[in-house]
């Protein structure tokens, strides 16, 4: 920046020595008006080169640190949650990064899907009308259809686009490899456990399973992510800790925290804690509106922070999402966004950098 305002200073000077030479020279009296009108502005428009390069090497310092998007469960608030075109919208939005959930079959295959159980999202009842259960000490006594009650075989007989509208039907339930497989070299992967200490209970190690998956697809080691970075994350402290740990996976580890946080993982105390295993917190949006020093406190100990769900699903109006994510961003400091409507979040970010490197009316 310096070295581009001395430039513009010397410019300066010499041109207005030069402007001085001929007025006062044989030049101009032989020549006259002509030439100097057109070496003026020749001047003129090397000095407004330099000067707007001065400003624009300014105001590109300014810029804000990069922010990271992240699709929640694919574009979902376009496209049925956790499916290829959920997936594929986001990336056509933009996103840098696509979160997920992992769930297990009955045979111990991954797949992705948010829920324990399917009927919310899928056509299971029709197809396995008979196959539903109640759960140990469920109250409600509902009958329910859960992922480990079926083998992958059978779930990929599962109709899971329909509920999102008609274009979406045959879609079905994505494997955790073809999720992989469709993303690599697109996007990263946020990819969230769901209830591991359930699974671990039942005597299923997901934490395993899934590293095992990574390894597979050369993806368990930061340097083989190129262009499609892995982060786990879970609600669950006492997975990442086994990832960490037992397992000592060199993969970046987020905990994601409910909006009471009842065990008390953002306070100063709990995020030093949660630094012992994490390199970032995916807490719920509410608690950071709650308290914003949340994201400070978590930047002094190097973590990173991405609150979730930011999303028009819940009826609000697309440019007020817009105008919140912006302040999140930009105002609370927060490393990046999880929302159902990536493309929304693109253009909070590409406002916000527009705004820093425009340049100023002075210098048009």
């Amino acid at each position: 920046m310096f070295g581009l305002e001395t430039k513009a200073q010397e410019w300066h000077r010499d041109l207005t020595t030069l402007c001085a030479f001929f007025l006062s020279s044989a030049v101009f009296r032989r020549c006259g008006l002509a030439i100097l009108k057109r070496s003026l502005h020749i001047a003129l428009a090397v000095l407004l080169i330099f000067s707007y390069s001065t400003t624009a090497q300014q105001q590109t310092q300014d810029v804000p640190s990069a922010k990271t998007i992240i699709a929640h469960r694919g574009a979902s608030a376009y496209a049925p949650e956790n499916t290829l075109p959920a997936f594929r919208l986001a990336f056509e939005m933009g996103a840098d990064f696509i979160e997920y959930d992992v769930q297990v079959t009955k045979d111990k295959q991954l797949v992705i899907l948010h829920d324990q159980t399917l009927e919310r999202t899928t056509n299971v009842e029709e197809i396995f009308p008979a196959r539903s259960r109640i759960a140990a000490g469920d109250k409600s006594e509902k009958k329910h259809w859960y992922v480990y009650d079926f083998t992958l075989a059978e779930i990929k007989k599962l109709d899971a686009g329909s509920w999102a509208g008609a274009k979406f039907r045959g879609t079905s339930v994505p494997t955790f490899r073809e999720t992989l497989d469709f993303a690599r070299g697109r996007a990263g992967h946020l990819i969230e456990l769901k209830v591991p200490d359930e699974y671990n209970a039942r005597g299923v190690d997901m934490e395993r399973l899934t590293l095992a998956e990574l390894k597979r697809y050369y993806r368990a080691t930061p340097k083989s992510q190129k262009g499609s970075p892995i982060i786990i994350q879970s609600f669950s402290a006492r997975s990442l800790q086994k990832i960490a740990a037992e397992l000592k996976s060199p993969l970046p580890l987020h905990l994601l925290t409910t909006a009471d946080d009842k065990p008390g993982w953002l306070t100063r105390e709990g995020l030093a804690k949660v630094k012992s295993f994490c390199v970032g917190i995916s807490p719920h949006r509410e608690s950071v509106i709650r308290n914003p020093d949340i994201i400070t406190w978590a930047h002094e100990l190097g973590l990173q922070v991405t609150p979730y769900t930011f999303t028009t699903i819940k009826s609000q109006e697309p440019q007020l999402l817009r105008a919140e994510m912006l302040r999140f961003l930009y105002t609370l400091k927060a490393d990046g966004v999880i929302t159902d409507n990536p493309d929304l979040a693109v253009e909070a970010r590409t406002k916000s950098v527009s705004v820093f490197i425009a340049p100023s009316p002075s210098s048009r």
